[in-house]
């Protein structure tokens, strides 16, 4: 089933001034992945670069920061990201809307985007679109979400969510043309007090998907805690959601 790329992005519009909090592990990933490209990528030289689903702006401080002289492409679903873009650079040109359906720039010496790339319908087409781009030497610097993210919310939703295995991402990049600099991947786990938390914790960071929508009486919301504690049991009775992080960083 095709993601609904308008209820995306109008998801993230209604809670960017949520989401600066609420995305703690989206801030991490962001984070390491920005030491990630400088440890595995350092001496390359980059002039024009895109990043691919700014949101508020946790990856893109760290590449401002970096290359302020580039020239920068910005894409988010929608304007109100764009807000975000730090002040202070040479240039800095915004690409709004779908960056699967999207052109690209060509001529990239870098091509970078974190927790992003998970709204794609179809991920494997988007490494040879990236390369075809891509300078020869070019940098891609990717955080997304493996295949056991949010395993919890899938298992008692009973609708499973399809992100792909770490392996996955490597073999689509590499068949696209790109070498392995580095991929790691690793889970972090939130706890929640009630249900009810978790679920404005995925509204806030834009992520509520189908399988929580249904979710809209009292009783409705009793019966998927119950579920849920049922079956994700914990010392402190919380409620747990993990995160499945996968960070790669290769080379054109």
């Amino acid at each position: 089933m095709a993601i609904d790329k308008q209820r995306i992005g109008n998801s993230f519009a209604r809670h960017y001034g949520q989401y600066e909090d609420a995305a703690v592990v989206q801030r991490n990933m962001a984070d390491k992945l920005a030491a990630a490209l400088a440890e595995h990528a350092p001496q390359r030289a980059v002039q024009r670069a895109l990043e691919i689903g700014i949101g508020t702006g946790f990856l893109t401080r760290h590449l401002a920061a970096r290359f302020p002289d580039a020239e920068w492409w910005f894409n988010d679903l929608t304007p109100a990201a764009f807000d975000w873009i730090p002040v202070g650079l040479k240039q800095a040109l915004t690409l709004e809307g779908d960056a699967e359906t999207l052109p690209y720039p060509h001529g990239l010496d870098l091509l970078a985007s974190a927790s992003a790339l998970q709204w794609f319908d179809d991920l494997a087409s988007f490494f040879p679109k990236a390369h075809g781009v891509m300078n020869a030497g070019g940098v891609l610097a990717l955080a997304s979400f493996g295949d056991r993210h949010f395993h919890e919310l899938a298992a008692v939703a009973n609708a499973p969510l399809h992100y792909p295995a770490p392996a996955a991402f490597t073999a689509m990049a590499e068949h696209a043309g790109f070498r392995i600099r580095h991929a790691e991947d690793w889970e972090e786990t939130l706890l929640f007090p009630s249900a009810r938390d978790l679920l404005d914790h995925l509204r806030r960071t834009g992520v509520n998907g189908a399988n929580t929508r249904a979710i809209s009486t009292p009783a409705q919301l009793r019966a998927f805690e119950a579920d849920y504690r049922a079956a994700h049991p914990t010392a402190d009775n919380a409620l747990p959601l993990t995160y499945h992080a996968v960070l790669l960083i290769a080379e054109a």
